[in-house]
């Protein structure tokens, strides 16, 4: 009950859902039936269903909030009373905490990363490794380097799916074939959609060599960039919080097209692979700076905590902001901008904690250690192919917390052969 009282309520207030600018090309993209892999497809193509279903986005809301909401409830369900009764604590601060709703409202392929990605936590509790599975192909389907979370959690799903007469070199190979499968599912849903092809690599690429040629700018005119931009232009343009200001054209600077990446991939991957090996002290301060804003290490406000509303679409989407309840929840979001709830660092060191807790227990709770390892590897990813400092863009970490934080509480000791394989048997 409690779960559709916090998902009506959420969705009373944000319907149709927060867009932006990405949301809102995902969308159209999905109508039209035209989709490029800079957003993975999977996501624009359920943002369309839902257009032609219904007119707007609104039933991808109402799903990504009942989804979340019933997982993570299932994950704190336990049929022992005081288990049961922490389990309760744990889904209240779940529900209450602003950096779960303000982000859950939010139309965007990290959110629906961090569902799906809950869902599988919940199926492998519940011993569904098939469903677990296909819920990991999704995520990294909606997200391209989602990889690093679903690949930990493979783990359980491949023992779980192993029969009891499987040994350890069979349930490697298993697992190796499972983490081939994921790799090559974006790749997969792309073609069945019949995306165009974009190099969204290139983007940390360019970010990483702005970086460096910021720090020292008479490199420049022997960068094959020096037709795009000036020793005096990079200097302005670059921001270790995003590589969107160098495309904005920030600071009155010439625009990169994201266009003119992919036509010169080789070029970007040689001067990119040559310069970091030059200048690796300067690449790594710039890694450092980039993620430092991206876990709200470095001075002054957190950047871009969460979306504020529908950005200008050609389709009147717009929510409901003059309501009593947007109101109350947006005057509760920006209050917790720049607290803790938004400081990436906190939950680091709160998922740390869990995760050395859960490796202690490691072989009662494999679940839960293997979640804390998803989201612990998901968010240190970002130190190096991290392109901007959006908090967004560690969402999964969050609910990742709560997630292991329930499975300490409440997972069950697995099953024996879960634990071991059978030993050798005579010929």
């Amino acid at each position: 009950m409690g779960v559709l009282v916090w998902a009506a309520a959420l969705f009373a207030a944000f319907q149709p859902g927060l867009m932006s600018s990405d949301s809102i090309d995902q969308y159209t993209q999905g109508l039209n039936g035209h989709y490029n892999d800079v957003h993975p497809p999977l996501g624009s193509w359920i943002l369309g269903i839902s257009g032609k279903l219904v007119g707007s986005p609104w039933l991808v809301l109402a799903m990504q909030l009942l989804v979340m909401g019933a997982c993570m409830a299932a994950l704190v369900k336990s049929s022992d009373a005081t288990k049961g009764r922490w389990g309760l604590l744990i889904m209240g601060a779940f529900l209450l905490t602003p950096t779960v709703w303000a982000l859950a409202v939010i139309l965007w392929k990290d959110v629906m990363t961090a569902t799906v990605l809950l869902g599988a936590v919940a199926a492998l509790k519940y011993r569904r490794p098939a469903i677990a599975l296909v819920l990991l192909l999704a995520g990294v389907a909606f997200r391209h380097n989602a990889l690093i979370a679903a690949v930990p959690l493979a783990i359980p799903a491949v023992v779980q799916l192993s029969p009891q007469t499987w040994r350890r070199p069979q349930q490697c190979l298993a697992f190796v074939i499972v983490v081939v499968g994921l790799t090559f599912s974006p790749a997969l849903v792309s073609r069945t959609l019949n995306s165009n092809r974009a190099w969204a690599a290139g983007q940390l690429f360019l970010f990483d060599l702005s970086g460096i040629y910021a720090a020292h700018p008479e490199l420049v005119p022997q960068s094959f960039l020096s037709g795009d931009t000036s020793p005096d232009e990079i200097v302005r343009a670059y921001s270790p919080l995003h590589v969107g200001h160098l495309f904005a054209g920030h600071g009155g600077t010439r625009p990169i097209m994201f266009g003119s990446l992919e036509p010169r991939r080789k070029e970007f991957i040689d001067e990119w692979s040559r310069m970091v090996r030059k200048y690796p002290t300067t690449w790594m301060r710039h890694r450092l700076d980039s993620f430092a804003g991206l876990v709200g290490a470095s001075p002054g406000p957190v950047f871009y905590p969460f979306h504020h509303s529908i950005d200008p679409n050609p389709f009147q989407l717009r929510v409901a902001s003059e309501g009593w309840m947007y109101k109350r929840l947006h005057d509760i979001k920006l209050r917790a901008a720049n607290s803790l709830f938004f400081r990436g660092w906190s939950w680091l060191l709160v998922l740390c904690g869990l995760t050395v807790v859960a490796l202690r227990s490691v072989r009662q709770k494999p679940i839960a250690f293997c979640t804390a390892l998803s989201g612990l590897g998901y968010t240190l990813s970002y130190l190096i192919i991290g392109i901007g400092s959006d908090f967004r863009f560690i969402y999964w970490s969050i609910i990742a917390t709560f997630a292991t934080l329930a499975l300490l509480v409440t997972e069950a000791k697995p099953l024996p052969h879960d634990l071991q394989p059978p030993p050798d048997t005579p010929a």
